[in-house]
């Protein structure tokens, strides 16, 4: 499949500013909330404390801010 920006084929330009604001992202912070688990990142496949399913886990604010 062929994709068309601006009547070219390719992908579409980006200024400089909007590539700075890609890096910007910040760490996803996650909490079981079966057993009260917490961790930074990825959102695991289940629990590594109590064994729930990801559908437990709830996106909470980083801790201290």
């Amino acid at each position: 499949m062929k994709v068309l920006y601006d009547g070219k084929e390719g992908e579409p330009d980006m200024s400089d500013e909007v590539r700075d604001k890609q890096g910007d992202a910040e760490p996803l912070n996650w909490a079981c909330t079966v057993c009260g688990y917490r961790i930074e990142g990825e959102l695991p496949e289940k629990c590594p404390d109590c064994g729930s399913g990801m559908e437990e886990f709830d996106q909470v604010p980083k801790p201290g801010f």
